[in-house]
């Protein structure tokens, strides 16, 4: 149970699995667009694949930033970070993406079965930093 909730793995973890869909979020930027917003066409189109790219480019930052302090950062200092991070990241996208259905988006997409796995990666990575929050320096650094 210690080894699931470890928080430097489960931030490593999580960094690099944003930091890899970010980067896939904007290579795919285009057929993410069309995907999302069905029946968007030349000008409509071209904006929102530059909102894709643009979001991609968050999560992707934001991964690098969490993948970077996992290894800048010990003990409490690592977890309340994480923690953190984690929880604007989570809330940023919830407000995103509330804010964006109103307008349509991603109304007529399938949603993959696949999102199932960042969640539950981000979840562990959140429990994983809260467990830890007043924990000493690892391994006494």
């Amino acid at each position: 149970m210690k080894r699931l909730f470890n928080v430097r793995g489960s931030l490593i973890v999580a960094g690099l699995m944003m930091t890899l869909l970010g980067l896939g979020n904007i290579l795919g930027a285009e057929d993410w667009a069309a995907d999302q917003w069905v029946g968007a066409q030349g000008r409509e189109l071209d904006i929102a694949t530059g909102l894709e790219w643009a979001w991609g480019a968050k999560i992707a930052t934001v991964g690098l930033m969490i993948l970077i302090l996992s290894f800048v950062l010990y003990g409490a200092a690592r977890a309340r970070f994480g923690a953190i991070a984690i929880s604007t990241f989570v809330l940023g996208e919830i407000f995103t993406v509330s804010a964006l259905s109103s307008k349509n988006y991603g109304e007529d997409a399938s949603i993959p079965l696949l999102v199932v796995v960042p969640i539950l990666v981000l979840l562990i990575a959140l429990v994983s930093c809260i467990m830890n929050w007043n924990d000493a320096d690892e391994n006494g650094l």
